[in-house]
């Protein structure tokens, strides 16, 4: 007898069915990672942004300035590029403070008093008043 040997159509489509829903679960899981590493790299720039104010600082003698430097304007458009909104940048000859809106809908600022903290609002008034702090 002569048999032939292979899938049957529906077997093929239950096959190609399934692939389907495993790769849907996966990309919708990683659209959360995605999000998160976008955001991981907005609060390293925002660090970067406080080291590249104290070199500032320490060169010139004080913040005036600061939120224009070639450096921190630089870590700004990356900031932007990753997703970054609302970001904010004040400074005065003692103080500066920048803050950013994450991905994730929180917020994130970094100060001349070396702080960097994480709100998971609107921080509102922060930043916008001398001395230009975080909190």
């Amino acid at each position: 007898m002569n048999k032939k040997r292979g899938f049957t159509l529906i077997e093929l489509l239950v096959v190609i069915a399934i692939i389907g829903i495993l790769a849907s679960i996966v990309l919708v899981s990683l659209g959360g990672a995605k999000t998160r590493a976008r955001d991981a790299r907005i609060t390293a720039d925002m660090v970067q942004i406080r080291s590249a104010a104290e070199i500032f600082q320490v060169g010139t003698g004080n913040y005036t300035g600061v939120c224009s430097n070639a450096d921190i304007t630089t870590l700004n458009t990356d900031i932007t590029n990753q997703g970054g909104t609302s970001y904010s940048c004040q400074s005065d000859a003692n103080t500066y403070c920048a803050k950013v809106k994450l991905n994730s809908g929180n917020w994130w600022c970094v100060d001349s008093a070396l702080r960097s903290q994480q709100y998971t609002a609107d921080p509102g008034t922060v930043c916008t008043t001398a001395p230009y702090k975080c909190q």
